[in-house]
């Protein structure tokens, strides 16, 4: 595993070697002053420059500015190419472009950062394609293993069945191997799944002891991690069931502080005989406290109070009722209804008297419409008087 991935670092590190300066002194001798156009349409910058060091007649203000414009607009259009090809998820040609345009312009340090960055990536791209590769023919070859097994219960298999089979075997020792190599990356990274994946189908291929042991850790890892979280679930649990009961006894509490004042400014209320007040007082008790004694003791005495002043409201509304002052009724009896809103009795009361304001209103209304009658004066006589008669 380790000089597998030695000579995968050694194949991502050469184009980097070649992009330091010292790679660019090979060719100077070969380059003349009269190349320094050619070498500028070829975006060798670094050999013109060292051109322009050599030979002082090309070191002039105006050679200098013409190769930093055309250096400037080649590493910035490189740089913008490579993020594209980045972005196509073509990783290894973003760094073979910039690896190669390291070469011309090695002092470039977005072009080595951007290089620098998307390397790991590379390399990671690598490892994933070929872990998928390994994974999809490891189940290709148990698919024919399974296959030739279940042909070789039918009928003996041929020389070159045979043959197939052994080829297939051989190869799924290495693809275990390869696996296995793969699951242990997967570990130090942290991926049990990943890990679990390949090394199943590494031990399906090729049992050995490496990947039994390794499949064991993950076992005790997975079955750790599952006590750890049922003993953080029984905690949180116990937690919520502790949170619960404080909660509820806090609203025991409440409620029990909300029914002494309550039940004072109800005893309060009926000492002063205001059972508007009471009552209104007495409903808000909360429904869990009504069957505490102090609470029934006070509801009897309310209740006795509200019957006695119900009944001297009834009382008194009929008999204005019947001195014919119903309006007076009707407001009597929807005061004695207040108090006891469920007096069927004191309703049909109430309805009966609102009837009969409502007829008469509608007979004053039909009394003011009646158009008046009008007569002529009657001139008196005296008795005995004779009327000339006019001439």
């Amino acid at each position: 595993m380790k000089h597998k991935l030695l000579r995968l670092i050694l194949a991502l590190l050469l184009p980097v070697m070649a992009g330091c300066s010292g790679m660019d002194t090979v060719r100077l001798g070969q380059d003349r002053p009269e190349d320094i156009n050619n070498l500028l349409e070829q975006h060798e910058y670094a050999r013109a420059r060292q051109l322009t060091s050599k030979y002082p007649s090309l070191d002039t203000l105006e050679i200098q500015t013409k190769i930093t414009n055309k250096e400037t607009s080649y590493e910035e259009n490189t740089y913008s190419q490579a993020r594209e090809l980045q972005s196509a998820n073509d990783l290894l040609g973003a760094v073979q472009l910039l690896s190669g345009a390291l070469q011309k312009v090695p002092h470039s340090t977005s072009l080595r950062e951007l290089r620098n960055a998307i390397e790991p990536e590379r390399i990671k791209q690598l490892q994933t394609n070929e872990r998928e590769q390994l994974i999809a023919r490891a189940n290709y070859l148990l698919g024919q293993q399974q296959l030739y097994h279940d042909q070789a219960n039918l009928e003996a298999p041929s020389l070159g069945q045979r043959w197939e089979n052994t080829r297939n075997q051989k190869e799924a020792i290495k693809l275990s191997g390869q696996l296995t190599e793969h699951g242990q990356q997967a570990l130090e990274t942290d991926n049990a799944e990943l890990a679990k994946t390949c090394l199943q189908l590494s031990q399906a291929l090729h049992k050995t002891p490496e990947v039994d042991a390794l499949l064991a850790n993950i076992h005790s890892e997975d079955e750790a991690h599952k006590q750890a979280i049922k003993h953080k679930t029984r905690l949180a649990q116990k937690k919520a069931t502790r949170k619960k009961a404080q909660n509820r006894k806090k609203k025991q509490q409440d409620q029990k502080n909300k029914t002494e004042v309550l039940l004072a400014e109800t005893q309060q209320a009926l000492e002063k005989d205001d059972l508007q007040v009471a009552r209104a007082a007495f409903v808000q008790i909360p429904s869990s406290e009504i069957t505490g004694s102090e609470v029934l003791a006070i509801q009897d005495d309310l209740d006795q109070a509200v019957d006695l002043r119900v009944s001297k409201l009834m009382a008194t509304g009929d008999a204005q009722y019947r001195a014919d002052d119903v309006l007076q009724a009707v407001r009597t009896w929807t005061q004695a209804l207040s108090l006891a809103p469920d007096n069927q009795y004191l309703r049909e009361r109430v309805e009966r008297a609102n009837k009969v304001l409502a007829r008469l209103e509608q007979l004053k209304r039909q009394q003011h419409r009646r158009p008046p009658v009008f007569t002529l004066p009657i001139k008196p006589t005296r008795v005995g008087a004779t009327r000339t008669p006019s001439r």
